[in-house]
């Protein structure tokens, strides 16, 4: 990857500059981000991540990974929700912002970062690390029943990404992937959840870049179905 990296920088950077400039910004979706939702047994819901962790890409807060959570979760349970996500979050960066918040109980936390690690050239070991902190402030803040740690999404297949620049991206968040589903294995009460495989329906944003509602329909799905199976019945 070192030699890739140096033989082709020059590319990959002026690549990655014309990404950025012809690649349309879409907008957060979620005007909400706590609440409370549904009737039944409660539960305790923290999100936290960058711009897919809260929507971007969505049309509607309904369509967000927050809302589809909402809408599978609520009509059994009172969901009671946070979500602490943005647009250009990275690990190091979400550390910080948990720091100055108020320690307390939740049942399920999910997290989503990771892209904008590759995007920065974060290395793999210095990622990892910073990942083993952020899953160590969680449970000493919030004492999650279960965390979900969300992987890397298929970065080669963005549409926005010409090649080499997918090329080498995507061998990048392949890397962090392979290095989180090792991290998550040694942890306890913490799932790595897969967001490669999906059918080909789930296809990006307008943006080439970005989940489009299918993905997050998804995505929402089959944590909604682990949360059931991991947290929920454990609760009865």
């Amino acid at each position: 990857m070192m030699i890739y990296k140096y033989l082709l920088g020059p590319l990959l950077l002026l690549q990655g500059l014309w990404v950025r400039k012809k690649t349309p910004v879409l907008p957060e979706p979620v005007d909400q981000t706590s609440g409370s939702l549904g009737h039944g047994k409660p539960i305790k819901l923290l999100l936290l991540g960058d711009s897919s962790a809260a929507g971007v890409g969505a049309e509607t807060a309904e369509a967000s990974l927050l809302g589809q959570l909402l809408k599978n979760l609520a009509p059994a349970h009172q969901v009671n929700y946070q979500m602490l996500a943005k647009t250009g979050q990275t690990t190091a960066g979400m550390i910080e912002a948990l720091k100055s918040q108020t320690s307390q109980s939740y049942d399920v936390v999910i997290t989503a970062l990771g892209v904008n690690d590759v995007t920065a050239q974060v290395p793999v070991k210095s990622w990892l690390k910073q990942q083993q902190n952020l899953l160590e402030l969680i449970d000493q803040k919030f004492s999650p029943q279960m965390t979900y740690v969300s992987g890397l999404p298929p970065v080669r297949e963005f549409p926005a990404l010409p090649w080499p620049l997918n090329a080498y991206m995507g061998q990048c968040a392949d890397d962090f992937n392979t290095a989180l589903i090792a991290l998550c294995d040694r942890q306890d009460r913490v799932m790595f959840h897969s967001l490669r495989g999906y059918p080909p329906e789930a296809q990006a944003a307008v943006d080439g870049f970005h989940p489009g509602p299918k993905v997050y329909a998804l995505w929402a799905q089959y944590l909604s179905d682990d949360i059931a199976k991991s947290v929920i019945e454990c609760q009865h």
